[in-house]
């Protein structure tokens, strides 16, 4: 089956496909440490968890008071297959499964697109930016089936089952709703994906104890280093202007000191300003054909933006969506320019993990803590733009002037 897709990408992405070729296997090798990157444990120490979470589920269940399990009940597929490629040990065959999906993403992107290439340019080489981190998590395999999600079919029964698949794995997924075109779309949409969740999770919870631990295991989560309302602590911690530290729990580093909690407080209601100001959108949006991709862009990159994590994968979403946008045909999104800033925030990101972190995350110095912050920003701009481009390609004036322009020609 490998050899078959390559073979595929080979004849119709001739330069493509080499230049894919070409990064997953420096990725592949980086990630295995055969290519020495990064500090040790870099890239297999999530890699190592998953291990050790697979072993669970192998005996019949999910994890149990394990404050760094948090996900949903679909994500025991991704977690266990490693096992069922022969020959190699878990951690080279996650790597493996990893690089096949990526190649999927390829495929179904130059599918889509069907003229220039620009999306498959830019997963190709913006998501390669990431470094090895790319292929060592599981959000690969979830961007998978959002890119799936986006591009596969129109039909409101498929899409709804896909999304419903991504929200079983990883809820992030479930923002791609929010660019259905008016209220019968989303309701078809909504069904087959709530259908499908529903008898994932019931299924998981008949036959697996502790199928919904999950849902608790964030609550007492703080405020991740990473995070965009963590940067001004970051930075000031970094030029001595603030007493706080870092400290590992949650599976992530979070801040502890003055302001912290009130900092979290505001990323939470952040989140929620950002769902209101979608709400808003969707109420009175006049939508394109396009809609349905650009709002999915603009939501998960809100939601990412506003989230206490931030984690350096999160960004492995954003380029799989970004990648879609600049695959539309005929270059009728508006959230390219938002989608070239997300490629540029890729390239920070894999400066800053993991050649960088010791400076954010322990010593809290300067050089890693400056391109964190330059990360931050660049996700804020891009944020804004999207926002704005999203708005004003929706609004009533703006569907107007298109109706002219097509009876005119």
């Amino acid at each position: 089956m490998i050899k078959t897709m390559a073979a595929t990408v080979r004849r119709r992405l001739p330069w493509l496909g080499v230049v894919w070729v070409l990064t997953r296997a420096a990725l592949f090798l980086a990630a295995l440490q055969v290519i020495p990157v990064g500090h040790e444990g870099a890239f297999e120490n999530d890699v190592t968890l998953y291990q050790g979470w697979s072993q669970v589920l192998l005996g019949g269940e999910f994890p149990a008071g394990d404050e760094k399990w948090q996900y949903p009940p679909l994500a025991a597929l991704p977690l266990v297959a490693p096992h069922l490629v022969p020959f190699v040990d878990y951690r080279t065959g996650f790597y493996l499964i990893a690089v096949l999906c990526d190649l999927g993403i390829v495929l179904l992107i130059r599918r889509f697109e069907g003229g220039p290439r620009t999306g498959t340019w830019a997963w190709t080489i913006g998501a390669a930016l990431l470094g090895p981190l790319l292929i060592s998590r599981y959000d690969l395999m979830v961007t998978l089936v959002a890119v799936a999600a986006l591009t596969v079919s129109a039909r409101p029964a498929v899409r709804g089952a896909l999304i419903g698949v991504g929200l079983a794995i990883k809820v992030w997924p479930v923002a791609l709703l929010a660019g259905l075109r008016d209220r019968w779309e989303l309701l078809r949409t909504a069904g087959p994906a709530v259908a499908v969740t529903a008898a994932v999770c019931g299924a998981a919870a008949l036959l697996m104890p502790n199928a919904f631990d999950w849902l608790t295991a964030q609550q007492e989560r703080g405020l991740q280093v990473e995070s965009l309302a963590a940067t001004p602590f970051a930075l000031a911690r970094a030029l001595g202007w603030w007493p706080g530290y870092t400290t590992y729990q949650y599976g992530a580093m979070e801040l502890v000191g003055p302001g912290i909690e009130t900092a979290t407080t505001v990323s939470v209601a952040s989140t929620c300003l950002a769902l209101t100001f979608i709400a808003t959108w969707w109420v009175g949006a006049r939508p394109t054909a396009v809609t349905y991709y650009d709002a999915a862009f603009t939501v998960v990159l809100l939601l990412v933006l506003t989230s206490r994590v931030l984690s350096p994968q999160y960004l492995v979403w954003l380029l799989g969506l970004a990648a879609v946008v600049l695959a539309v045909p005929r270059g009728e999104s508006s959230q390219r320019p938002a989608a070239w800033l997300v490629l540029l925030a890729g390239l920070l990101t894999g400066i800053m993990y993991p050649w960088l972190e010791q400076d954010y995350s322990w010593t809290g110095t300067l050089p890693g803590t400056l391109v964190l912050t330059a990360r931050n920003l660049v996700l804020l701009a891009a944020a804004v733009v999207s926002c704005a481009r999203l708005w004003r390609s929706t609004s009533p004036s703006a569907a107007a002037e298109g109706e002219r322009v097509e009876i005119g020609t």
